[in-house]
């Protein structure tokens, strides 16, 4: 009877340990949040799925989705992309595989502007991109203001747009690398769809053949991805309008 016990015993840890180790934990702590609520939600090929919603605790926040969950459970070890929020207006991103622990720290005024994440390689690169992106984002306001100032002002303003233009031409470099330098990584995707003011770095008709490249990165590394076959299908269609 003991040695039934200690089997079943044993049995039940080791399921405990197979469940931690194919569900994924994203937790943090977010300065100025109080008990604000955070809602988790995963990206699919159709759009936003909700998993889960938790009030911070003095600005903390757990969310643990297990293996068994309906909208991850038949997904392979592939990154699933997910976005927590705090509103509409104000969220974050991020990439995570099954059984990885992603940990965030954030200012509640502006998450996608002050978080850090560590815990996932996806989740990092994101991290770095959204953090390029507002380096860039901070730049062009600053043109922006000078070239409202300067309004009627010709000489100016051509020198503002000259700026400008160097501006994005410089950013969509340091993107290229970025994908170049991570050709094995699903953040290429985020780093080719990377937009500003509603004007992407890249054209998906012009630079169709970067995103070709990437699908065919991605699909010898994850070829039954969701991601990476809507990525795939959109490639087939902007070909076949060519």
């Amino acid at each position: 009877m003991k040695k039934l016990l200690l089997l079943i015993t044993a049995a039940l840890l080791l399921a405990a340990c197979g469940d931690r180790n194919t569900s994924v934990v994203i937790s943090g702590d977010i300065h100025n949040g109080g008990n604000a609520k955070m809602t988790l939600a995963l990206i699919t090929a159709d759009g936003l799925e909700k998993i889960d919603s938790t009030n911070l605790h003095d600005g903390h926040f757990e969310f643990k989705i297990s293996s068994e969950n309906e909208l991850i459970k038949e997904r392979e070890n592939a990154p699933m992309m997910f976005q927590l929020f705090l509103s509409d207006d104000n969220s974050i991103a991020t990439m995570a595989k099954k059984g990885e622990k992603l940990k965030i720290t954030a200012d509640a005024q502006d998450l996608t502007k002050t978080y850090r994440i560590s815990g996932g390689e996806e989740a990092l690169l994101i991290q770095q991109l959204d953090s390029t992106l507002t380096g860039f984002i901070a730049v062009a306001d600053s043109l922006y203001g000078i070239y409202e100032k300067n309004i009627e002002n010709d000489s100016v303003r051509a020198d503002i747009d000259a700026q400008y233009m160097k501006h994005v031409k410089s950013h969509r470099r340091y993107l290229e690398g970025f994908i170049a330098a991570h050709p094995n990584n699903m953040a290429s995707y985020i780093a080719f769809y990377q937009s500003y003011n509603r004007r992407s770095f890249f054209d998906v008709y012009q630079d169709l053949d970067v995103l070709k490249q990437i699908n065919a990165n991605m699909s010898k590394v994850y070829p039954e991805s969701e991601y990476v076959k809507t990525m795939t299908h959109i490639a087939e269609m902007m070909e076949s309008r060519r």
